[in-house]
């Protein structure tokens, strides 16, 4: 499946269920958009993800041709805790852990605030380990 795509949305919800999953989640609320940018068949693509002492209360896909509003439109703290804007290859290389969460600084842009995400880093880490897991193809 591709990354940030319908078909993920879908998997990461039913896995969700999962109390093991749930409890690896606990604790962690955050408000996150994440945009990966030249994307295969040359797309950028936007989710949002929002979880609630750990449990996903929304989830939004969007998908645009490359080069996209997606990778410049304003940022919205109020809505929002963190915008994570990267190419799409390092950012399949960091939720499949190919790639260090230090190393991707190097190719990863974020917005919004930072020390709530430093707060909750393991929850953070968590869910990108959890998007990992799903079957990401390059």
């Amino acid at each position: 499946m591709k990354l940030l795509s319908q078909e993920m949305k879908d998997e990461m919800l039913k896995r969700a269920e999962d109390p093991e999953v749930t409890e690896r989640f606990k604790g962690l609320t955050i408000r996150l958009i994440m945009v990966a940018t030249d994307c295969p068949d040359n797309e950028d693509r936007q989710a949002i993800l929002i979880l609630d002492d750990g449990k996903f209360t929304n989830v939004e896909i969007e998908v645009k041709p490359a080069p996209s509003d997606l990778r410049t439109a304003p940022f919205d703290k109020t809505k929002y805790d963190a915008k994570v804007i990267c190419p799409y290859e390092p950012l399949c290389d960091l939720v499949t852990e190919k790639m260090s969460l230090v190393a991707a600084f190097g190719h990863v842009k974020i917005e919004g605030d930072l020390p709530k995400l430093m707060t909750q880093v393991e929850g953070f880490i968590a869910l990108l380990q959890f998007i990992g897991s799903l079957p990401i193809e390059y």
